[in-house]
């Protein structure tokens, strides 16, 4: 999933930078062993189930957008 590209490496540097900052917040500690969890179950790297984890998250988003938006109409 992650080749050796520049999009690929600036994931990778944002997901590091959660990593560290996650020191100070147990919150998102939290989130982040969670994802870890994840990922050693379904056999996969952290990064790519933080991109999963994040994909998921931005289409629920937008689905509840749309809907707000249909239902305004």
């Amino acid at each position: 999933m992650f080749g050796q590209d520049a999009q690929s490496e600036e994931f990778i540097k944002v997901v590091d930078e959660l990593v560290v900052s996650a020191e100070g917040d147990s919150e998102l500690a939290d989130g982040l062993k969670w994802i870890d969890m994840q990922s050693r179950e379904k056999g996969i790297t952290f990064y790519e189930m933080a991109l999963i984890v994040l994909k998921k998250h931005m289409a629920e988003r937008k689905a509840k957008e749309w809907l707000k938006e249909k239902m305004a109409a």
